[in-house]
């Protein structure tokens, strides 16, 4: 350090305080981000960096960085890539699966559609690329039209996707519907609490 401000090289002076006094704790705070809240490491790589020769931190703070990625990053980025492309998921067309099998696949009629309002449960269908399709409620939160949205009331076994998701869908898509008239007795059809229904 002497030496720079011998040098007189404000520049220099001014990477060195970057590089070896600010940008390791910035980055080291990015990198624990990563890690669960609860997790002891935030807390033990914190005081860790200050025992570290600092000469030696930034060094210290990639290597880091290299296992906060390996260990944290890669499933985040595996999950990502198994939902939005190697097993995408798209809902299926109840009315069309009605269309194809009328005596066996029987789904609400449009006056029955017409009657869901906010609170009550709806069933619908997933199609998995190279998985079974899955079946789950979903409780629905808002209504414009055939337009509606609702939470995930399932832990998906196929789909990938989370509990109390929010999820899109149209009343095309409805292929059962649990009405609920008196949410503080409990429901007022089928128990839409059990696990997913593996299509």
């Amino acid at each position: 350090m002497s030496e720079l401000l011998q040098a007189g090289s404000g520049w220099a002076l001014f990477g060195a305080l970057l590089v070896w006094g600010l940008l390791p704790g910035l980055v080291l705070d990015v990198i624990l981000r990563a890690y669960q809240q609860d997790d002891p490491r935030r807390r033990e790589l914190r005081a860790e960096l200050y025992a570290v020769p600092r000469w030696e931190r930034p060094f210290w703070v990639f290597q880091q960085l290299e296992v906060a990625l390996r260990e944290e990053g890669y499933p985040f980025v595996s999950w990502w890539f198994r939902r939005w492309i190697w097993h995408r998921a798209r809902l299926k067309s109840g009315v069309e699966l009605n269309r194809s099998h009328p005596e066996t696949f029987l789904i609400p009629s449009k006056e029955e559609k017409e009657e869901i309002q906010v609170g009550d449960h709806v069933k619908l269908m997933w199609q998995v690329r190279g998985l079974p399709g899955e079946r789950m409620w979903v409780a629905v939160t808002s209504r414009a039209g055939d337009e509606f949205s609702g939470r995930l009331m399932n832990d998906p076994i196929f789909v990938y996707a989370t509990f109390d998701e929010r999820i899109r869908f149209t009343a095309d898509h409805i292929i059962d519907y649990d009405r609920r008239e008196d949410p503080e007795s409990g429901t007022d059809g089928t128990d839409c609490s059990d696990e997913a229904d593996a299509a």
